[in-house]
This record gives structure tokens, sequence and C-alpha cells, in this order.
């Protein structure tokens, strides 16, 4: 029997290695070998269980629930939820490396350009069960809405067909990020998700969240455009250990009001020891004053993926 370490087990089952050492102690979901060095070593059904506890956590399962269940009862739970024989959800669960991510997104804009919503509805839900929530934003979405960006700059979509895959998309997020509250195994640690006041665009804090979702975070997402005050008073009273902020507009968030001018005015109101994080579009400037405040700044999602992975 072939035998891999808790890096290799995490990519092949898609639960983070936290996660992973979280589920055997807490739960003894899986009893991995060792090394001469002590280190874990997890077999082929270890890893096939992992994968299967994920996917079922993910459509609200209780890890506390499942954890102790065999391979096969955890299979016949799993084509009981999605109503269809495990064998062939097994079969649209491919390895994120054997799925033609340039054909989805095709799908996508062919749909787009036609306003043909119950297909990229429909593509989406696909989407969905192929992938876990850190390839769907990281290899999916944040690829589609450049892509997007770009096209309605040189006038080949409009700004009416952006607002539109948005809102599928926000509305399909939504779900995600709501089974996600029903988990109960999730690292301690709190981060609050929102944008400042000003800041309509809600794709970028959405995407953040997914994030969480994989690395097993608590959040609680606070949508976009959420006043400072109303900010500072949600933190005194949920006591997080981190606020994430999106900014798409740069520094001045509004006519009137720039982000550090948003900054002032939270950390005014502000009783709690939230660190104050903030990941987006900021010109240089911006940056170093940010730095002066000691405010992490992410520059993509991939910069806040590798910081979820030590949080």
């Amino acid at each position: 029997m072939q035998y891999f370490n808790i890096q290799v087990a995490s990519q092949l089952s898609g639960v983070a290695s936290a996660t992973i050492r979280a589920w055997e102690k807490r739960y003894h979901a899986v009893v991995p070998e060792r090394a001469d060095n002590k280190h874990r070593l997890y077999s082929e059904k270890d890893i096939e269980k992992l994968a299967l506890l994920f996917r079922l956590t993910e459509v609200g399962q209780s890890i506390g629930k499942i954890a102790h269940l065999d391979i096969e009862e955890l299979k016949k739970i799993y084509s009981t939820l999605l109503q269809r024989p495990y064998e062939e959800l097994l079969a649209q669960n491919a390895p994120s490396s054997e799925i033609d991510f340039d054909k989805i997104l095709n799908s996508f804009f062919i749909a787009l350009s036609a306003y043909k919503l119950d297909i990229i509805s429909h593509e989406l839900e696909k989407a969905k069960t192929l992938l876990g929530p850190r390839d769907l934003c990281l290899k999916l979405l944040i690829p589609l809405f450049k892509e997007i960006g770009i096209k309605v700059y040189n006038n080949e979509l409009s700004i009416a067909q952006e607002h539109t895959l948005s809102a599928i998309f926000t509305f399909h997020m939504g779900q995600m990020i709501g089974i996600h509250y029903q988990k109960k195994n999730l690292k301690d640690d709190l981060v609050l998700i929102t944008t400042p006041e000003g800041e309509m665009h809600e794709i970028g804090i959405m995407a953040s969240a997914l994030l969480c979702v994989h690395h097993g975070v608590k959040f609680i997402f606070l949508g976009a455009n959420l006043p400072a005050k109303s900010l500072a008073e949600a933190s005194n009273a949920l006591r997080p250990r981190a606020i994430l902020l999106g900014v798409t507009k740069g520094h001045e968030i509004s006519d009137h009001k720039t982000l550090e001018d948003y900054l002032n005015e939270v950390t005014k109101h502000l009783t709690s020891k939230a660190e104050i994080m903030v990941g987006g579009n900021l010109r240089a400037y911006a940056k170093t004053e940010l730095e002066k405040r000691n405010i992490k700044f992410f520059s993509s999602l991939e910069a806040f993926d590798d910081f979820l992975a030590q949080f």
C-alpha cells in the first residue's frame, strides 16, 4: 500500500493540513501511520475518507456526526444527499489538474454574450460540483472576472452583462457561504469581511470568504458598503481576531472620504484588538501609509490564500 505525507494528503483530499490534524485529534477520523521521524503517513484509503468527509461537510453535514463512519457508509450518505450514484459523483470530482478551465470559461462567455442566464447558472452549478472553494475562487472566479473586465473595457461586453454575471455568482457564492456557517469544526479565531462605505463591489470579498471556507477559518461576511461606526460596533461585539476590508477604487473610496479617513473613523470607535487588513487595488503611496499603521495589505487573493494557510 502506498503512503503519503500530510502535504500530499491535503492536496489529494482537498482538506487543509490543519483541518486534517484537527479531525484526527478531535474525532479520530483517520489514524495515520508514523514514519521513523514520527511524521504522519496517510494511506490511499485515509485520503479517500478525508475527501469524502470534506465533500459531506461542504453540503452541510457535521463532521462530529460522520467522522467515525467507514467509507462505504459515507458513500451512501453522499449518494443519498446528492440523489445520484456515488460512482457518478466521483467521476465528476476530478482533480483540478484534469479540468479544462479554458473550456469552462469559454462556456460562460458564450452564454453571457447571448444572456443565457439558465446556462450560466447551470455551468456554475457544475463547476461547484467539480471544484472545491479554493479552486473555484483562484482558478475560475478570478480569471473569469479579470477577462470580463478586459472585455467590458474593449466594448466586447456591456456593463449590464458584467452586472448580470456578478449577480449570478453572488447568489451561488452566497449559498456556499451559508453552508459554511453551519459547520462546527472551524478554527477559533474569527475574521470579519466587508468593504468600506462607498465600496459597492463584493465579488472580491466573497472570493476571500470562499478561501476562508477552504481553510476552515471562521468568518462573518458583513457585505459591502459598511459605515465605519457600524464596523467598529460589530467588531466590539464579536471580538474578531481580524477585519478584512476589500477595496477596488484605490485610496479615494468616495467623493468625500479616503481610505485613511475611513480607517481613522473605525479606530476611533474600536475597543476590540482586531487586526485590520486590506486587500485589493491601492496606489503605492496608500500602501506605504498602511505599512506605517502596521496594517497588512494583500495585493491579490493568492497572497490572502497564503496568509490563511498560516492563520
